[in-house]
């Protein structure tokens, strides 16, 4: 059975280690920061015993410590390259450089990759080793700190907030395709189960100079998953308030020939008992139309340098309203959407198109007409590097139109940005300079960046950023003329974050089979002209821009590990962060809406063999509930916990996840008079066969 990350080989003399050193690089000359590196030993007939190994890099150099004599199958491995597999005798100490070939199937689409840390650290996590974990993209980011994830009760829309930022500062991208609602210009996390999904990487603060309008406080990147060489896999989840999922993924081929499928459904009617709001000394009440039931599939293939995807998510969901009022009860909304691309990669760099149908569709009550609004969307890319020079060019032309019952005509917009990056090192120190240049309505924009990484030692490192951002007015700010007292605004103009910097610091050490990790990051940004959503006199809401925000903050996260034994080990973490947001005109600023203060998490984890257990401790602190700052919900604070068992028959794969969240039974809203259930239960199945 294979231990986790990080493991090395305990328990073995020094007298018989041969230390393997890695060096791996890209294909293209530049050093890695994810690599992960799999030793298995092997048997007289040259097969692997399955009782292998893990270790991680951050940056191009992995050590591994071999029993001298030993024959073992080395695998390595990162994010957008082919994996390279070699048999290996260890005769004594060594050192092997190895050259990772750039994967056309992992190329995403559109958008600039996320090679390595920019000045700052990288959240990154492979869904199929934490599928079982994690059942959707919210949850993994509900573990990372410097975040919120709320929404509108169980069944709504999940939104994700970076470093006290509004959802629409975030561009989440799947594929190098925006998931960013065009209208609002938040994008849904509900509707990303992580069973159809290979990885993500979550990048904090302004990233406009590589990725553009709405990167404007951090940047999602995911993409779909791939094909194992064969793999087949499969899950089923169930819960209370009746959650019910199901997902397949299967693929075939490997190397640069590969197909996958991924196909996921699910519903839940979270009907639920809770207590009116406000004292009215009203007994219970059931919560209903809250469900919802969603379906995604995809489809990647690769044949050479040319690669492609294919895929269809869809999502009908009810849309209670807030508790006490029955004017929404009936309320439905429903979310489809069709994205392809397609690209090729070659000596010359990439070139990469795609296109993308959304349809969004809201009706007030059973008997009203499905309201709809429709976004098509067109987006080229092209990327090439310069020989010998560590210099990356980027360019992309993105086309928008939206039609729908509430707008006037087929408003669209065009924009084409040209992005270059490139990095410095110069001893221990590395400069990752880059710059971007956007046109969109008639605006030159120009976005720089400048970030800087210090070595220390083998195992810790230091890092500062500075650079600045945008975010251009939604079609939702612009056009959209509701029924119910929405005004749009054609005269805006883009909101520019002219300052956004952090500084940071991070290590490791380690004491015999104990190992600390830990960091620490203070931040602040800087917006001009944000647009804010006000009310007038006579109750019509219209967005303005309202003078500047001002955001600060701090966030850290310290690892306690150990593993006395190769069958197991313990672990416990504590990730937390303070902050501040401020908005409005001069000296008159109001903190920005369900934005909390404080936020922090306690982890201890357990395993022994196959079994293990996990306790999560969250809190999340008081938050105001409008622009105007009249009102605070109390913080909460809830406890989870879980049970996990995994197994392996032959080339079979077996995991079962045993979960109950809010323990204590705890009763809070992330949003106003949006109840959140209580206790839940939830049970998920895996079954998986070994790739070949």
């Amino acid at each position: 059975m294979m231990a986790a990350a990080g493991q090395l080989c305990a328990g073995r003399l020094a007298a018989q280690e041969a230390v393997l050193t890695l060096e791996v690089r890209s294909q293209a000359g530049t050093s890695l920061s994810d690599i992960v590196v799999v030793a298995e030993p092997l048997s007289a007939d040259g097969h692997p015993t399955g009782e292998g190994w893990q270790v991680s890099a951050e940056e191009s150099v992995a050590r591994l410590s071999l029993d001298a004599g030993g024959r073992y199958q080395i695998q390595t491995r990162a994010a957008g390259h082919l994996e390279d597999v070699r048999e290996y005798l260890a005769a004594g100490p060594d050192s092997v450089r190895i050259v990772l070939r750039v994967s056309p199937y992992d190329l995403p689409a559109i958008e600039a990759r996320v090679d390595r840390p920019v000045g700052r650290p990288i959240d990154r996590i492979r869904f199929q080793d934490a599928s079982l974990t994690y059942a959707n993209v919210a949850e993994w980011l509900g573990d990372l700190p410097g975040l919120q994830v709320r929404g509108r009760g169980p069944g709504g829309r999940q939104v994700l907030s970076v470093r006290g930022s509004r959802p629409q500062d975030v561009l989440v991208l799947l594929d190098g395709v925006p998931l960013n609602d065009p209208l609002t210009g938040r994008a849904d996390l509900s509707a990303l189960p992580t069973s159809t999904l290979e990885s993500g990487s979550l990048v904090r603060g302004a990233s406009s100079a590589r990725f553009g309008s709405g990167a404007s406080a951090g940047v999602l990147v995911l993409d779909s998953r791939r094909a194992r060489r064969g793999e087949v896999a499969g899950g089923l989840r169930m819960g209370s308030f009746g959650v019910v999922g199901m997902d397949l993924h299967a693929g075939a081929g490997g190397g640069e020939r590969q197909l996958a499928l991924s196909l996921s459904a699910a519903r839940a009617d979270n009907d639920f008992l809770f207590t009116p709001y406000g004292g009215t000394g009203q007994g219970p009440e059931t919560r209903r139309n809250a469900d919802t039931k969603s379906f995604h599939g995809a489809i990647r293939g690769a044949l050479g340098a040319v690669y492609g995807s294919l895929r269809h998510d869809r999502s009908e969901r009810g849309v209670p309203g807030r508790a006490g009022t029955t004017l929404f009860d009936r309320a439905r909304a429903l979310d489809r959407a069709w994205v392809g691309s397609l690209g090729v990669e070659g000596g010359f760099g990439t070139v990469s198109a795609s296109t993308s149908t959304r349809q969004l569709g809201y009706r007030s009550g059973e008997s009203d007409p499905m309201a709809w609004n429709n976004v098509r969307d067109l987006r080229v890319a092209a990327e090439t590097g310069i020989p010998d020079i560590p210099l990356m060019l980027t360019g992309r032309l993105t086309g928008e139109i939206v039609d729908g019952d509430e707008i006037d005509g087929t408003p669209s917009r065009f924009q084409a940005g040209a992005a270059a990056a490139g990095f410095v090192e110069i001893g221990t120190v590395r400069l990752d300079p880059a710059l971007g240049i956007d046109v969109a309505d008639g605006r030159l924009i120009a976005s720089p960046e400048l970030g800087a990484t210090l070595r220390i030692g083998r195992a810790s490192k230091a890092w500062g950023r500075v650079g600045k951002g945008f975010r251009l007015p939604t079609f939702g700010d612009l056009y959209f003329a509701s029924q119910y007292s929405l005004r749009p605004n054609p005269d805006l103009e883009a909101e520019r974050v002219t300052l956004d910097a952090e500084i940071g610091y991070g290590g490791q050490v380690s004491w015999g089979n104990l190992r600390i990790t830990g960091s620490a990051t203070g931040w602040l940004r800087h917006s001009r002209d944000p647009i804010i959503w006000l009310s007038s006199s006579t109750a019509v809401w219209s967005p303005q821009n309202l003078g500047e925000l001002r955001a600060s903050g701090a966030e850290g996260d310290l690892t306690v590990e150990a593993r006395p034994g190769a069958h197991g080990g313990w672990r416990a973490q504590l990730a937390g962060s303070i902050q501040k947001s401020r908005v409005g005109f001069g000296a008159n600023r109001n903190s920005l809406p369900y934005e909390p203060a404080v936020a922090g998490r306690l982890s201890l984890q357990g395993w022994v063999g196959t079994v293990g257990g996990r306790l999560d401790v969250r809190y999340t602190g008081a938050r105001t509930t409008s622009i105007a700052a009249t009102r605070k919900l109390p913080g909460f604070l809830t406890l989870d916990v879980s049970a996990r068992h995994q197994l392996e028959a032959g080339r079979l794969g077996l995991g079962l996840l045993i979960r109950m969240e809010n323990v204590t039974d705890q009763r809070y809203q992330l949003v106003e008079l949006f109840p959140e259930p209580g206790r839940r239960f939830s049970v998920r199945l895996e079954l998986r066969s070994a790739s070949t």
